[in-house]
This record gives structure tokens, C-alpha cells and sequence, in this order.
């Protein structure tokens, strides 16, 4: 309401609810839209894996052969939960890793106060929920892990956050690589994101330490 006529406003995002779209119109009127069929919202420039775990503790163990393998660059790591996110950044700490965690919880001051320190690498993971699956760029991360994957309140799989969360390692054209480590009930989840996004994800062992060496390469 403040901001002249004349001002110029543009907006971007990877995806676009319609309440959103709806919502900008109104700010924007008669808008120039530029945007891909759903179909083509794929991040091509980011190399997709999966593996799958019988527990939690399993999950746990094959994160730390991941986080032993690819040791250049930072790591995002993205939990459903807050609970979750807690649960794995005292795991991690305990271990001796340097762990950030990043919450809906934590103020705002508190939330840039975290993404700066990530930024200038006083951490090298950070652990987030879901809140900051969206517009955080931090050229650093080369690598995200799903610690299982997005769900909504239905436990229907949240397709926009999937492709929100593993573009944190495809900033500014970089190459990134992206896995999630999943528990076999939810391995459906897996082959309905490469049905949507027409891809392919491939599966790893998460004991397969040289393999996980020559992606790290």
C-alpha cells in the first residue's frame, strides 16, 4: 500500500499453491506469468538416491556413513518432525559432529542467527524441519539427506516440499546430490516421487561404503 505505482514487482518461487497465486494477483493485477507445466518441475542439475532401513537406529547409522563419505561442502538434513529434528541433533552431537537444528519454534532473530552461522561454516549440518525447505541459499550445500520424506497431516506425500527440500543443494546452478533415507513401509513414497516427477531414483545399500565413496568422488 505504501510502495508508488509505479514500482516494479516480481515474485519467484518453484511452485505456486493456487491460494498463493490468487493472493499475489491481487498485490499484482493483470500480472506477466511465467511458469513450467508440473510435469517439467524437476531439478536435473541434483543426482537422487534413496535407501531403505528396518528402524530408526538403522536410518541413524546409514546417515553416519553418509555423512562419513561426503565430507566436502555442508549438509542439510530434513526431518518431519520437531521431535525428529531434536531427537537427531543431539544423536549427532553426542557423536561429535557439528550440528545446527532449525526449527518452527525459534524466533526470527533466532532463525537468521542459526542460517548465518551455517552460512560462514561454524557448522557443518544443520537439521531443519520443514520450515526451511523453502528459500534458504546457502551456496555451501552440496549435499541433502531426507530423513524420511514429507508427509502432510493426511500422510499423503507433500510432492512441492520434496522438490523444495532437495533443491537446498542445487543453489545457483550447482550440482548437488540428494538422498533420503527411508524405513521399507514407506518405500511406496520413493516410486510415487518418480512417477509424479517421471525420474528415476536410484536405490543404494547404506553399507555399501565404496559405493558411497565413488558418489562422494
Amino acid at each position: 500500500r505504501a510502495l508508488p505505482k509505479s514500482c516494479q514487482v516480481l515474485l519467484f518461487s518453484a511452485t505456486y499453491k493456487e491460494p498463493v497465486r490468487a493472493f499475489a494477483e491481487r498485490i499484482i493485477p493483470d500480472p506477466i506469468v511465467i511458469k513450467l507445466r508440473e510435469e517439467e518441475l524437476t531439478l536435473s542439475n541434483i543426482r537422487q538416491y534413496f535407501m531403505v532401513c528396518q528402524s530408526l537406529d538403522e536410518q541413524y547409522r546409514a546417515l553416519c556413513n553418509l555423512y562419513g563419505s561426503f565430507t566436502i561442502g555442508q549438509v542439510m538434513i530434513f526431518c518431519q518432525t520437531r521431535r525428529l529434528a531434536d531427537w537427531l541433533a543431539g544423536k549427532m552431537s553426542r557423536d561429535g559432529h557439528q550440528v545446527a537444528i532449525l526449527t518452527a519454534e525459534l524466533t526470527v532473530v533466532q532463525r537468521a542467527s542459526v542460517i548465518q552461522r551455517f552460512r560462514e561454516g561454524k557448522e557443518k549440518v544443520l537439521i531443519a524441519t520443514n520450515v526451511c525447505a523453502r528459500g534458504i541459499d546457502v551456496q555451501q550445500v552440496t549435499t541433502v539427506v531426507n530423513f524420511g520424506l514429507p508427509v502432510d497431516q493426511d500422510g499423503e506425500l507433500d510432492f512441492e516440499t520434496y522438490l523444495h527440500r532437495i533443491g537446498r543443494a542445487g543453489r545457483f546452478g550447482h550440482r548437488g546430490i540428494a538422498f533420503s533415507v527411508v524405513e521399507r513401509g514407506t518405500v511406496e513414497l520413493v516410486h510415487k516421487i518418480e512417477e509424479y516427477f517421471q525420474i528415476t531414483i536410484k536405490e543404494l545399500d547404506p553399507y555399501d561404503m565404496d559405493e558411497l565413496e565413488k558418489l562422494a568422488a
